[in-house]
């Protein structure tokens, strides 16, 4: 590791307008890209809702955090894309179910075991996926942003 991996970058309006992506929550180095640290959620009846307030970085357009939600194997990636439109979606790579990761230098996400690459919205970029990470439709309600998961996620 380098001292530049403690550092949190955010993703700019420019880099939501233009596709790309940096992250503003902790991350550690690991394999190819940076692995998730994941937040431990709450869920009532299978509804995760994240308050601004306690998800710091999704104040602001750009700001992502990885949660993880009771019952859901692998954590999701909450992103706040501008305004008050959020993105929510699996790091679990169809290919295999690996965890997918950061690639901060290519600004996109990576699967550490076979090199999959999916952009900032989990569309496939580079194969062997041949599927893009799977999507929870997301809501903004008094400050929170609200999905739901099933648990098999």
């Amino acid at each position: 590791m380098t001292d530049h991996d403690d550092e949190q970058p955010t993703l700019t309006r420019r880099g939501v307008v233009a596709g790309g992506a940096s992250l503003s929550l902790t991350v550690i180095g690991c394999g190819k890209g940076k692995r998730w640290e994941a937040s431990q959620v709450p869920a009532e009846d299978g509804v995760v809702s994240l308050a601004i307030s306690d998800h710091p970085p999704l104040a602001t357009a750009g700001g992502m955090v990885a949660v993880q939600p009771p019952g859901v194997r692998k954590p999701l990636l909450v992103m706040r894309i501008e305004n008050d439109h959020f993105r929510v979606m699996s790091l679990k790579c169809p290919h295999l179910g690996c965890t997918v990761r950061w690639d901060a230098e290519q600004q996109n996400l990576v699967c550490p075991c076979h090199g999959s690459r999916f952009d900032d919205a989990g569309k496939v970029l580079e194969g062997p996926s041949k599927s893009g990470l799977e999507q929870y439709q997301a809501s903004f309600v008094e400050m929170q942003v609200r999905f739901k998961v099933d648990d098999e996620a």
